[in-house]
């Protein structure tokens, strides 16, 4: 039987896509096991331009996907509204051997999502008293150590594959990428000049500047350039094949499978996509039979 392969450009759309299988029953509608191969967990919560009393459904989970989640923050709606029981996040290639921890996810105030550990005497029933507000789930984090451990964990369960490419070429990200810059007018390029305590100097001063280009003003974004740290391709198909390699020891069979670039905001390095998505999906086609949707 053939894997569905979904790709993407940026890491929110997961979530989209995360629907579209369930919508083709590819997976369960709750209930699945994620596997995010990812350098950054993407595991942020707290407050949402959404109420979380009601689950987007049919094109709302478009505009949800778009319009309300971001690239490190869509994760914890997933297990809110169930599609994940089990989330296994895998940001490194050392060998960690995997210990489940029981969490929970809570809304409060209807727009709020809070990651906690649960704690039996506290939390015991709510699920059955305040459905509404708690998700349980376990999480791991870790992995390439014991395959027969991993093996053991995923059995007969419903295998979400979520993999960032950055997770290969992690070494220099958002650095090579040119400064990201939204245009003001010279009142607001001098406010920021001069007013201490303007609002957005809450943010580290290496990350926002006030520029001003060619008679233009503008506020930049830009991360500080970390020199000789891109690895190289070499290196690169090295961290591959050492996380196939672990995948085909421990007879993964993921049900489907979503692949994202991270190219636009810069995370993945322009200049390795998509060379790095053909090389990756290649080697996927090696080990399973896809079916790229």
């Amino acid at each position: 039987m053939k894997i569905p392969v979904m790709r993407m450009y940026e890491h929110n759309e997961a979530y989209y896509y995360w629907n579209k299988m369930i919508e083709a029953g590819y997976i369960e509608q709750t209930g699945n096991y994620l596997l995010h191969v990812d350098h950054h967990p993407d595991m942020e919560g707290g407050g949402y331009a959404w109420d979380f009393t009601h689950k987007p459904v049919e094109e709302e989970v478009k505009k949800f996907t778009y319009d309300v989640l971001g690239i490190a923050d869509f994760i914890q709606p997933a297990i809110f509204y169930r599609i994940f029981s089990e989330v296994h996040i895998l940001k490194n290639l050392m060998p960690v051997e995997l210990k489940p921890q029981s969490e929970l996810i809570q809304c409060t105030d209807g727009k709020c999502l809070i990651k906690r550990p649960m704690i039996p005497f506290i939390h015991a029933g709510k699920d059955v008293e305040e459905p509404e507000k708690y998700s349980f789930y376990t999480y791991y984090e870790g992995g390439l150590g014991n395959p027969e451990s991993f093996q053991k964990i995923i059995q007969d369960k419903s295998v979400v594959l979520d993999v960032d490419l950055d997770y290969f070429c992690w070494d220099d990200s958002l650095s090579t990428r040119n400064p990201k810059r939204i245009e003001i007018t010279k009142e607001a390029y001098e406010e920021y000049l001069t007013d201490t305590y303007h609002f957005l100097k809450i943010l580290p001063r290496r990350l926002m500047y006030a520029v001003e280009a060619d008679g233009k003003y503008y506020l930049e974004y830009k991360e500080q350039i970390l020199p000789n740290k891109r690895p190289t391709k070499e290196k690169i198909l090295q961290r591959m094949d050492k996380l196939l390699d672990w995948f085909a020891k421990c007879n993964l069979q993921p049900a489907a499978i979503d692949v994202c670039s991270s190219h636009c905001s810069g995370y993945l390095p322009e200049e390795m996509y998509p060379w790095i998505e053909e090389v990756f999906l290649e080697k996927l086609w090696k080990l399973w039979e896809l079916e790229i949707c």
